[in-house]
């Protein structure tokens, strides 16, 4: 595999305007929480950044122990959803928590849960990376560190030399188109027509799932 340049996009116009974590409320209490199936509590007060209106926060409120439950409806071939995370104070340095193509979850790293626990001092970003390839095919495998809104796959050498990954990088993440709620999950359209669901969850009780998931 050559060497690919990354082009990240400037940092303080991404995080600009995304807000630290926040005191978490009662659930319940101040309306942000519903309680849902399954004695979950759950939230849908995912925010869209204002300055690029391409990456998705979770609620303020999440804490440790709650879970993200992230649900691509339908991707293009040449679409990537990319959750990151990063130190909460310095987030020049970021690691891929997961990503899906179009067939599913990608890897090489194993996913035993759909749900993913939320971490202490840790910021989540999710996005769309399109990458253009000459007939049709998908990245399966990703690199784990990367830089902040950078997707970088991995996978054969001919799969590299037939994807426009450098025009991708360029671009950064794809655009939301319009967000929504349903009473039960945020809801994100983005360019394209791809559709993700999201949920906050929380045990009712305030009780920390994290140790009920698979290890």
């Amino acid at each position: 595999m050559g060497e690919h340049r990354c082009y990240c996009w400037p940092l303080l116009m991404i995080f600009g305007s995304v807000s630290s974590w926040g005191a978490s409320p009662t659930p319940g209490a101040g309306g942000e929480f519903t309680l849902k199936y399954g004695g979950y509590w759950v939230s849908t007060h995912f925010t869209i950044d204002n300055d690029t209106h391409a990456v998705i926060s979770p609620p303020a409120s999440a804490q440790p122990g709650d879970l993200l439950s992230i649900r691509p409806r339908r991707l293009n071939n040449d679409e990537y959803l990319v959750l990151q995370k990063c130190n909460a104070m310095d987030c020049s340095r970021a690691q891929v928590v997961r990503a899906w193509n179009a067939l599913g979850y990608m890897g090489p790293y194993p996913v035993t849960s759909n749900k993913i626990p939320i971490e202490s001092g840790v910021r989540y970003l999710l996005w769309m990376q399109r990458i253009s390839t000459r007939g049709g095919n998908s990245f399966s495998l990703y690199e784990k560190d990367s830089p902040p809104l950078v997707f970088t796959p991995a996978g054969r050498a001919e799969l590299f030399a037939s994807s426009d990954l450098k025009s991708a990088q360029e671009r950064g993440p794809a655009l939301i188109q319009k967000s929504a709620t349903d009473g039960t999950a945020f809801i994100a359209t983005f360019q394209g027509g791809s559709v993700v669901r999201m949920q906050l969850l929380r045990l009712k009780g305030g009780s920390s799932v994290a140790s009920l998931l698979p290890r």
